[in-house]
């Protein structure tokens, strides 16, 4: 913990639990070493609520990051294992969530405990191999920097390197985010094809719209709900109604769109792209060596949405098992995820809930980690451990520089999305600023002129959905939620990676 190496802010995320951060936070300082070579040396985590924040020592993270990256570099079909890997892991781990019953009260404890038992199994090999490709560039821009050395021998201006750079990474293929629109617009384009739904939609009010809308739209409805509903829960939120998605379409419907234009158009974009990567990757006369690089990044974008909605959906799986211990053990459900794995065996086997300050923790916690040490801190202990990671940013700073995601350039107010609950407030031509962006918050970004978030790099969610959508898209700027406030005017160069306040 004293090894004189200062924290460094990896990610802050509202609205999660215990129970999956713990299994990532221990696998990164334990197991890590199996898929790249090394582990972090230290983790610690702030629990405040449901909302948490955690770090990694800043040389050690600078380490880890040039280490994965070597081994990307020396070997570039190192980057389509790990991207292969990512795809089967999180595959195993659904595959296992689908096995979990929804009644268990006739399970035995020792039966919860497997379940359980299996579930952090498969989810800490899940991050040994999903973590990687944000670990090359989230935190220290390590793989880009890299690759842009590569296009800067090739080029006269940064601003055209950062253009090449976005069309050499884009993917090939449809992102589970495009799949999941084009799912959206099918229903849409069924829903416009009958006149009594589509009478429905325009005029009826959600509960209505369901209780009497008719097939094959409803049944489409209804798979929909039944595959999506669960990612909109992300960590601790319930997931979307029947009516919530009835709403969206209404929503969609009345703005007089083409469902079967835009569903073409996704394809047509995305054929597009795939044709001015090539063209360009012929003009510039990339080495074999390169456009394999360039290649496997551009599908780290993919499977980090493949890995995210696959484990949402086994979390989503996962309620049902601490809804279970709560109800056996006579605590919450908010208090059934708040233990460690050893804490779960020695109760589901053992009987025993002498778990030391169970009620404090949900309150405000620390947990660090170091390889085979986990220790969970409360009261001074925590605030002191805390208060080591405080962040200081500068009244006088006047603009933000990130890393540009998507081209671009647009100018606006910002409303800054946090949660679900924040949609509301997001209006056409917004600029939305997010710590980071999830499938949740999706139809904000759809409204918004421009995007900014703190966290992520090129392959994060936000980058891959702003290149779908076209909008200008700068991540990792660090300090744009707390720089920022709803209302202010500020421009965004996605170009550059600037962002500028223009007023308060």
């Amino acid at each position: 913990m004293h090894d004189g190496d200062d924290w460094l802010l990896a990610e802050e995320v509202p609205n999660i639990d215990f129970f999956f951060c713990q299994v990532w936070l221990r696998s990164f300082v334990n197991d890590m070493r199996k898929s790249c070579g090394m582990n972090y040396s230290k983790v610690l985590a702030v629990f405040k609520g449901k909302d948490m924040s955690f770090y990694y020592g800043r040389k050690n993270a600078l380490d880890f990051a040039l280490n994965l990256v070597k081994k990307i570099d020396a070997n570039p079909s190192y980057g389509d294992e790990i991207n292969e890997n990512i795809v089967r892991v999180s595959d195993a781990l659904e595959k296992h969530a689908e096995s979990i019953p929804s009644d268990l009260s006739k399970k035995t404890n020792a039966e919860l405990w497997e379940i359980i038992r299996e579930h952090v199994g498969l989810h800490t090999e899940f991050y040994e191999w999903g973590w990687l490709p944000n670990a090359t560039d989230m935190f220290h821009p390590e793989l880009t920097d890299l690759l842009k050395k590569y296009l800067r021998g090739k080029a006269d201006s940064d601003e055209l390197v950062n253009s090449w750079f976005v069309t050499l990474t884009s993917p090939g293929e449809k992102s589970k985010d495009a799949l999941q629109h084009q799912e959206f617009l099918r229903i849409a384009i069924e829903i416009e094809n009958d006149p009594f739904n589509k009478g429905l939609f325009l005029h009826r009010q959600p509960a209505e719209i369901v209780r009497l809308m008719k097939n094959p739209a409803r049944k489409m409805l209804e798979d929909y709900h039944a595959r999506y509903a669960p990612v909109t829960a992300l960590w601790v939120e319930e997931p979307a109604s029947l009516e919530d998605f009835a709403s969206q379409l209404s929503q969609y419907l009345k703005q007089g769109k083409s469902p079967a234009l835009e569903f073409e158009a996704v394809d047509g974009d995305l054929k597009a792209r795939c044709k001015e990567k090539q063209r360009l990757a012929a003009e510039l006369r990339l080495d074999e060596k390169h456009e394999r690089l360039f290649g496997a990044f551009g599908n780290f974008m993919l499977t980090k949405l493949y890995r995210r909605y696959a484990q949402i959906r086994a979390l989503y799986k996962m309620r049902s098992v601490f809804r279970e211990i709560a109800s056996r053990f006579g605590i919450t459900f908010d208090q059934a995820r708040f233990m460690l794995p050893h804490e779960y065996e020695r109760l589901l086997l053992g009987g025993n809930l002498a778990v030391a300050g169970l009620n404090e923790r949900e309150k405000f916690c620390v947990l660090y980690c170091e390889e085979g040490f986990d220790s969970i801190l409360l009261g001074a202990e925590a605030k002191e451990l805390e208060d080591s990671t405080v962040q200081k940013i500068s009244s006088e700073m006047v603009e933000l520089k990130g890393q540009c995601a998507s081209l671009g350039f647009a100018k606006g107010r910002v409303k800054i999305i946090l949660s679900p609950a924040d949609l509301q407030k997001m209006e056409k031509g917004d600029i939305l600023v997010a710590i980071a962006t999830n499938p949740d918050i999706v139809p904000a970004m759809k409204k918004a002129s421009a995007i900014v978030t703190e966290q992520g790099g090129v392959t994060s969610h936000a980058a891959i959905v702003s290149r779908e959508l076209g909008v200008p898209c700068v991540i990792g700027t660090k300090v744009a939620t707390k720089w920022l406030k709803d209302g202010d005017l500020i421009e965004v160069d996605a170009t550059r990676g600037v962002v500028r306040k223009l007023s308060s």
